[in-house]
């Protein structure tokens, strides 16, 4: 079993991740630090990743769907 993974994102669902992130309640947030890790470090992680991408080019190629 693996353990780390590379998935090909574009800059929409990376900013749908990062909007996610930062709508997390302190309750939430606590949860998942200790269970996976600290989703602010996450947070800045990604945001990295997303401020180094174009995000001038890119449309959205789908519809919006409803949360799961």
């Amino acid at each position: 079993m693996t353990h780390e993974t590379q998935v090909a994102l574009n800059v929409h669902e990376l900013g749908v991740i990062l909007s996610a992130l930062q709508l997390l309640t302190s309750r939430d947030e606590n949860l998942i630090a200790r269970e996976y890790g600290s989703a602010s470090t996450l947070h800045n992680r990604l945001k990295e990743v997303y401020d180094a991408m174009d995000q001038t080019t890119l449309e959205l190629s789908y519809d919006v769907e409803p949360s799961f």
